[in-house]
């Protein structure tokens, strides 16, 4: 059955894998940012669909359409842009979640919430703590985010919208800006160029990477889940666990790049670890990641030798994940 989606962020990273996904499952689909689609270096060619409509509008204004389906994965980079944009980061967290979840209400539809895999401290069990900089990048996503996912469970609670929640961790593959500061993209980048590849710290800190279109179909499977009684809040991402100065070697190598490892002070905010617990995506999605990882680099290498080449560069965008 076709269904209308709104996919809120859907010029972005995560948000375009969205888009073609469903296009290609026989939807709908209206994607909802700031930055124009025909920017996304993934949706030009769908601009024409007749199933395909872009919206430009910012969430944090009140919106609707008519919609079966939100996902909403609109939130501004936490990496290269919303350090200098902590107020409209909470609001688009926050009023831009309450707007969404008011056009949910009002068309009976039911929407996924894209959080962070952030809101969780360094030992992935305790959220955040208080004693952090109240102004860093993290913090701010962290709070933002938080905020929202309380925000679902009350309108679920209250006025009884069916919603979910996914904990999104590190993402990485085509279709993102290669100007992006998140570290894989980063990395290539530098690699091809045969620049110097930047480390904070000594580089054993760990972070599990998860190839997009490995995310975008458990994101559909968490929005395909029969409801629960409670809101169904979920870590998606890959568990597998790599120290960064490890993803620095494997990109050097597989790139022939001359690139240098330099390390750099570490980061105050930095965490040691972080990684996801997807057993209970396993047991409510039957998802866990196929992608291997050096398969996904190779892939993302490819992607952003041709965007080099092409000296494309896209602009802003309200739509990120980690």
């Amino acid at each position: 059955m076709q269904k209308r989606v709104v996919i809120l962020g859907g010029a972005g990273f995560i948000g375009a894998h969205l888009c073609l996904r469903l296009l290609e499952a026989g939807h709908r689909v209206f994607c909802v940012d700031i930055r124009d689609a025909a920017d996304s270096p993934l949706l030009r060619g769908a601009l024409q669909h007749p199933s395909f409509r872009f919206v430009r509008h910012n969430i944090v204004s009140a919106f609707g359409i008519g919609c079966d389906e939100i996902y909403n994965m609109a939130s501004p980079s936490m990496v290269r842009y919303n350090k200098a944009l902590p107020v409209e980061s909470l609001k688009t967290s926050i009023i831009g979640s309450i707007n969404a979840l008011d056009t949910a209400r009002t068309e009976h539809a039911r929407v996924l919430f894209g959080s962070s895999g952030g809101v969780y401290d360094t030992d992935r069990r305790t959220a955040v703590s208080e004693s952090r900089d109240c102004c860093s990048t993290h913090r701010m996503l962290a709070e933002g985010k938080m905020a929202a996912e309380a925000l679902h469970r009350a309108y679920r609670s209250e006025f009884g919208v069916d919603t979910r929640i996914a904990r999104i961790f590190n993402t990485y593959g085509p279709g993102a800006d290669i100007m992006d500061q998140r570290v894989v993209m980063k990395m290539i980048a530098a690699a091809l160029q045969n620049r110097d590849i930047a480390v904070n710290g000594n580089g054993e800190q760990t972070r599990a990477f998860c190839w997009v279109e490995d995310m975008a179909d458990g994101l559909i499977r968490l929005m395909e889940a029969p409801p629960a009684e409670q809101t169904r809040t979920l870590d998606l991402g890959n568990s597998h666990e790599v120290p960064i100065r490890t993803l620095a070697e494997k990109i050097i190598a597989l790139t022939g790049s001359r690139s240098r490892i330099v390390h750099l002070p570490a980061r105050p905010d930095d965490v040691p670890r972080r990684a996801p617990d997807i057993a209970a995506a396993r047991r409510e999605l039957d998802w866990s990641p196929r992608t291997p990882l050096v398969e996904g680099l190779r892939r993302t290498i490819s992607y952003v030798e041709k965007e080099l080449s092409g000296n494309k560069h896209s602009v802003m965008t309200w739509a990120e994940m980690n």
